[in-house]
């Protein structure tokens, strides 16, 4: 198969799937609208500079400590998450460091820090490409503002389920998209998760596209987001995960998106009434790993490291997919009405979407690409 390559600056897509071989970062080879305005330039490199600032103080600070606890000489790996210790990617994380320990005698140690520690999913980047925090867990969509690329996996109405996802994930021009990342920003995957539909959830009752204008959403500081929600008629309002709950009862916002696993490990069915089921994307989360951390281990501690967070990653997905119905069941026991759209209804949702979808692509990936993406499932 002759290799793809950009032309006039977007990647010609190919949907084949990887044929099998090796991850292309995997050990041995080589390193080859309109809440977004209210930001100006300024703000945001301050705000970027203070976050920066602040964690790597507090890594620093936990470094320290790692050795005074009695690590010694270990190669002490810290993983950032925004999510509850008792989320199930948690314990999977916690699971991999597990793993890491015993295989490398205690010469590779992950402490796991969850529920925003170490700052936003934007922040762990920002530190893995200084190699102040080692690894993170962190959405897709979040790295888009390092890697535009990584639009890929969150293209509004074009994925539809856990295969059609992982089929995605492991496909050749998602590969490229990677190793494109590790290349340009020093960050390696180390595993998808799946955190299945983004759904609405509101105090408000939508039972069509004209009631998304009864919306202040809240969104993650995602430009695609933030078109795909201010095309859809509602009023997009950019807060972190962890002030999601108080947002909400403060009437700050009066909804938000995100996956269902996530909104009962952080408790949010308490402040809501309604689930919208849009499916507007598909939640492709990933484990990262800063390559400046990476090369610091030997090659058999990488390939532990690799391994045990790949293992991780399968577990989540498997046990993810087969909770599902669990978490549908608890949401509904804590009194919050499931809404289903009519087709007619999410056809017109789909077809607002269009604009949001074009700006998000254009200048990255050829318009055919989202026709692709669906063909895959």
């Amino acid at each position: 198969m002759p290799p793809r390559h950009r032309r006039d600056g977007m990647l010609r897509f190919s949907s084949q799937a990887h044929p099998g071989g090796p991850h292309p970062t995997a050990p041995g080879n080589p390193i080859p609208g309109r809440m977004r305005r209210r930001y100006s330039g300024m703000l945001k490199f301050v705000r970027s500079a203070a976050a920066a600032a602040l964690s790597l103080v507090l890594v620093l600070g936990l470094s320290a400590c790692a050795d005074i606890d009695g690590n010694g000489d270990a190669k002490v790996l810290k993983m950032a998450l925004e999510i509850a210790p008792n989320a199930l990617t948690t314990q999977m994380a916690q699971q991999a460091a597990d793993q890491i320990k015993e295989e490398t005698n205690g010469s590779v140690v992950v402490e796991i820090y969850p529920s925003g520690q170490l700052g936003s999913q934007r922040d762990f980047i920002e530190s893995m490409i200084l190699g102040t925090i080692e690894i993170g867990y962190v959405s897709a969509s979040s790295v888009e503002n390092f890697e535009p690329e990584f639009v890929l996996y969150d293209i509004p109405f074009t994925v539809f389920g856990p295969e059609h996802a992982e089929t995605l994930w492991n496909s050749d021009i998602s590969l490229e998209v990677q190793q494109r990342f590790l290349e340009e920003q020093g960050i390696r995957t180390l595993g998808m998760i799946d955190c299945g539909p983004r759904n609405i959830y509101t105090t408000e009752e939508v039972h069509s596209s004209g009631d998304f204008s009864k919306l202040t959403m809240r969104v993650a500081d995602v430009a695609g987001l933030i078109n795909l929600f201010d095309a859809l008629g509602a009023n997009p309002t950019v807060t972190s995960f962890n002030e999601i709950y108080t947002a909400m009862q403060t009437g700050v916002v009066n909804g938000f998106e995100i996956g269902l696993e996530s909104v009962l490990s952080n408790n949010l069915q308490e402040v809501v009434d309604y689930c919208v089921e849009t499916c507007h994307t598909y939640t492709i989360d990933c484990f990262l790993m800063s390559e400046k951390a990476y090369q610091r281990l030997t090659p058999e501690e990488q390939e532990i490291v690799t391994r045990a967070f790949a293992q991780a990653s399968a577990d989540q997905r498997r046990m993810f997919n087969e909770n599902l119905v669990g978490y549908k069941e608890e949401l509904a026991a804590a009194g919050v009405e499931t809404i289903q759209l009519s087709d007619e209804e999410m056809d017109k949702l789909n077809e607002m979407a269009q604009p949001a979808i074009e700006k998000s692509i254009s200048g990255i990936f050829d318009p055919s690409i989202v026709d692709e993406i669906r063909a895959m499932g």
